[in-house]
């Protein structure tokens, strides 16, 4: 697997609102989402500040790329150094009016699902890794190859530091996805008072 990022755009704060946007159609019918948001139109008010909010932190302290200028999908990428992601971390790199929307719309409803998230990837992998936070491609491009295109130049780099690469999912149709690039199921879960599961996954380097 070559290492080459070159055919990727690696994003900057103008490619937040509308980074933000995609992943926001891409996850519309995400498990966690339609639980704890059920009405669509409160859904798609908090939705784009959820994703402004992961995309501004990596943008400043991970890497976050897109196939193209036309973002057809976007990948969320963070050194293990930086997570999980703390207040005043957040605060340096999320403008604070996205983060009292957040807030107020809604958003503290989803902390204690974070702390049970960020628990499970510390006590999982408590070494040096590669987090991949949030890969999402928009509905009209999925199926043709754009997860692979995000994903592969990534894990190639990863596999050159000696690094393995972690993600956690609630989707059990992305297990299958992401175990087709090296991925094994490290814990499936319950969120507790949830009845909804969560796939903890981890990717050792591959020799070069």
């Amino acid at each position: 697997m070559s290492v080459d990022l070159s055919n990727l755009i690696q994003l900057n704060k103008s490619h937040v609102k509308p980074a933000a946007e995609v992943l926001v159609r891409a996850f519309h019918d995400y498990a966690l989402a339609l639980y704890f948001i059920p009405d669509t139109a409160k859904r798609d008010g908090i939705s784009p500040d959820f994703f402004r909010v992961a995309i501004g932190y990596c943008l400043k302290y991970g890497e976050v790329y897109a196939t193209s200028e036309n973002l057809e999908g976007i990948a969320i990428w963070l050194h293990s150094d930086y997570f999980p992601m703390t207040f005043w971390r957040l605060i340096r790199s999320v403008p604070l009016s996205v983060m009292l929307r957040f807030s107020t719309r809604g958003g503290a409803r989803m902390r204690h699902l974070g702390e049970f998230i960020y628990e499970t990837h510390m006590r999982l992998a408590p070494f040096e890794h590669w987090f991949l936070e949030t890969i999402g491609v928009a509905p009209e491009f999925q199926g043709e190859g754009y997860a692979s295109k995000l994903m592969r130049p990534m894990l190639a780099r990863i596999d050159k530091e000696g690094l393995p690469c972690y993600l956690d999912t609630n989707d059990e149709r992305r297990v299958s996805l992401y175990q087709h690039f090296g991925f094994k199921v490290l814990e499936k879960s319950t969120i507790p008072g949830t009845g909804l599961n969560i796939w903890a996954m981890l990717r050792e380097a591959h020799s070069t």
